[in-house]
């Protein structure tokens, strides 16, 4: 479109097709933000427009419609154009110029305003979010507490051997799952009742949010009522007894009780075609519980308990005992003590008395002090025992500690420690969170699934014990579940 002369009236617009610009130029002393919105309206096609010429001092007495170029008007009938096409106004006299209203401009102020406000939300929630990873989510050591978890267990007397593997077991779980925030505190209790009662209080007053132990069925017994007063979780890797199954306490234990591995290994001799067994444990939960649990399954299968004889834990004089024994003319004899000492101290003097029939004992045999102590009694002695691990569970032990032979508790200890670790890392730092989340856990141990039930015992109903028998001198697996 060619430009108009200057001093002609403009055409009047046809059809909205031409609506009358309003440049910055015509506005010279308008704000920044106000010279944005009018350049939002709709612009005519026109040439490149006439150079500012004006200034926010001078009076401009009328705007060009086509070019947007401020001209001095020397008609005063030269209409001036306002952003209303169709009205034309002709100012009675010089002005400046007027600023466009300011409903036409408030809208477009307020939403920019709005837009503002969200950015600068949406960035806070970014930076937030991005500080909240970067110095909290990444930084595990503020995410884990530092806690204390008491190991209570005999690591002195006749059953020291159950300690001292559980301890293994625990140094194992410590390294490999990374857990520096655990301190162990170690109590010895001696698998002795009256000693167990004692080391909890010591554990308890260290503070301690969880406790390993104890491993010997009559100890835990005498140490539980403590654990539940002060709401400390204990985790046995070996007591057995049936009497510890309590709905709700504190105790849980990551091996089934006996009414397992009795029934367990009165199956195992029977298989064997042999009906006439005669049994020697010791007076406390563990021993006894095995005998009942024992006798009930071997009987029902269709066998027969000959004799029985018991004796207080570390006895060694069981001269009487054996003779009751022998005399019942047995086919095999089961020896289910919670003492290495007295189980030691039976196949000895059943050897020594002529009795040359199959000996089995239940776990506390799988020891290596007896193979040590009466190797010629010792070679042919079957036993049950909890699992002995997984097979790469069984290297890194090897690799750790350079010892071949497996060590009792040690994979039972190991998922102990496993276990509280797994609350810890859920934000456990009470023994009463530690308690509530142990129910919540379902993971694949190395000696077994480890899920507790109501009663805190594993709920895995596929639990299968390791048979095995002393040969040449060496513990030779049988049956494993591994």
């Amino acid at each position: 479109m060619d430009e108009k002369p200057a001093n002609l009236p403009p055409r009047a617009p046809e059809d909205n097709s031409l609506e009358p610009e309003v440049k910055k130029s015509a506005v010279p002393s308008a704000p920044l933000d106000t010279l944005d919105d009018i350049s939002l309206q709709p612009e005519t096609p026109a040439s490149t427009p006439a150079p500012l010429t004006s200034s926010p001092s001078t009076p401009a007495t009328g705007v060009s419609s086509t070019t947007g170029s401020p001209q001095a008007s020397t008609a005063p009938t030269t209409p001036t154009v306002s952003t209303a096409p169709s009205t034309p106004l002709v100012p009675e006299s010089p002005a400046p110029p007027t600023l466009p209203p300011e409903p036409t401009r408030e809208p477009h102020k307020a939403k920019r305003g709005a837009v503002i406000t969200v950015l600068i939300i949406f960035i806070a929630i970014i930076v937030g979010a991005a500080a909240y990873k970067y110095f909290v989510k990444d930084d595990k050591t503020a995410e884990v507490p530092h806690v204390k978890v008491g190991v209570m267990m005999a690591f002195s007397g006749g059953s020291s051997s159950m300690g001292y593997g559980a301890n293994k077991g625990i140094q194992l779980a410590k390294k490999q799952l990374g857990a520096d925030n655990i301190e162990i505190v170690q109590a010895d209790s001696k698998c002795d009742p009256k000693t167990a009662a004692e080391a909890i209080k010591r554990l308890i007053a260290q503070k301690v949010v969880a406790i390993i132990g104890e491993g010997c069925s009559s100890a835990s017994v005498a140490a539980l009522p403590a654990a539940n007063n002060a709401k400390i979780p204990m985790i046995s890797p070996s007591a057995s007894s049936p009497t510890l199954s309590i709905p709700d306490d504190y105790f849980f234990r990551v091996v089934p009780p006996d009414t397992f591995q009795g029934a367990y290994m009165a199956q195992s001799i029977y298989d064997k075609g042999i009906r006439n067994v005669a049994v020697f444990y010791t007076n406390e939960p563990y021993g006894t519980g095995m005998n009942k649990v024992f006798q009930e399954k071997f009987e029902g299968l269709g066998g027969k308990v000959v004799a029985t004889a018991s004796a207080e834990p570390d006895v060694i004089d069981l001269t009487t005992q054996i003779n009751q024994l022998k005399a019942a003319n047995p086919e095999a004899v089961f020896v289910a003590p919670n003492s290495v000492v007295s189980g030691t101290a039976v196949i000895k003097l059943l050897r020594q008395a002529n009795v040359t029939v199959p000996l089995f004992g239940a776990d506390i045999m799988y020891d290596t002090t007896i193979i040590n102590n009466a190797p010629t009694a010792a070679e042919g002695l079957t036993i049950t025992s909890f699992p002995t691990g997984t097979k790469s569970f069984k290297q890194a032990l090897m690799n750790e500690y350079q010892i071949a032979e497996q060590l009792y508790a040690a994979p039972q200890a190991y998922d102990a420690f496993h276990a509280i670790y797994l609350a810890v890392q859920k934000g456990a730092t009470t023994g009463e969170e530690v308690r509530n989340i142990l129910p919540t856990l379902n993971f694949q141990g190395v000696s077994a699934r480890i899920k507790f039930d109501q009663n805190g015992e594993i709920s895995d109903k596929n639990y299968k014990y390791d048979l095995l028998q002393i040969k040449n001198g060496k513990f030779t697996i049988l049956d494993s579940t591994q």
